[in-house]
């Protein structure tokens, strides 16, 4: 079950610019004459909120993270929660800005508490990890239990892989609990760790039959996780 132990950070990267990258693919295809146009109208300071978020995807989608992060940040300025959010991510990833963790948890802190559930999970990351701020497992597993209430499936695979590596929580069934629910919501990394612990009988009755169903699925749906699953298809053909 070697895959099923990863790292906290590993968590933290995965997250980083998760939701603004896969926003950034939508309408990024203008042509020269609209990106003059909209330059222009940036320099004046004419662009409206979500004229400045489009432009912001735009340039990230183009790898220039450093402009992308500039503009977000006078979204932020604006008291914008997902510009805060984003900024969180620049700051935590390091990307377009030197890493400081210290201001990605000010910004988490301040999308938090307009009711970002996103940043709240990113917090509870924080904390639990001890990223700019002292370490606390407790504290950072309360955050998480409050975002999976919101129903965030990043948060709930976050608690079940914790719940499976973490010594001092250390407890199969809750893991299984949590990935479930992730799974239930699509989350698809949650899906194919759901399908190793029904595979090796983990927290849950074994049932290679389910797990086999659940690493097809993976691969028909092309998942980003297709590639391992075929994976532990052909281990399990290879010991039947």
């Amino acid at each position: 079950m070697k895959m099923m132990k990863k790292q906290l950070r590993n968590f933290a990267i995965l997250l980083g610019l998760f939701s603004f990258s896969a926003q950034a693919i939508d309408d990024v295809a203008w042509s020269v004459e609209q990106t003059a146009q909209t330059m222009s109208k940036f320099v004046q300071n004419k662009l409206n909120n979500d004229e400045l978020r489009n432009l912001a995807r735009q340039f990230f989608a183009q790898d220039d993270a450093r402009t992308a992060f500039n503009i977000m940040r006078i979204l932020a300025l604006k008291d914008d929660r997902n510009a805060q959010l984003d900024l969180g991510r620049f700051y935590f990833g390091g990307d377009g800005v030197e890493q400081n963790y210290e201001k990605a948890y000010w910004w988490f802190s301040e999308a938090a508490e307009k009711g970002s559930v996103n940043a709240l999970t990113n917090l509870g990351i924080m904390y639990v990890g001890g990223y700019g701020i002292q370490k606390s497992l407790k504290h950072g597993m309360e955050l998480l239990e409050q975002s999976a209430e919101f129903n965030d499936s990043h948060a709930m695979l976050i608690l079940g892989m914790l719940y499976f590596n973490e010594n001092k929580i250390k407890n199969f069934n809750k893991s299984f609990h949590w990935l479930e629910k992730s799974a239930k919501l699509g989350n698809e990394e949650a899906i194919f760790r759901l399908g190793l612990m029904y595979e090796h009988g983990v927290g849950t009755k074994r049932n290679r039959p389910m797990a086999i169903s659940i690493y097809r699925d993976l691969i028909a749906q092309q998942s980003h996780f297709s590639g391992m699953a075929r994976e532990r298809l052909e281990m399990l053909s290879y010991y039947q």
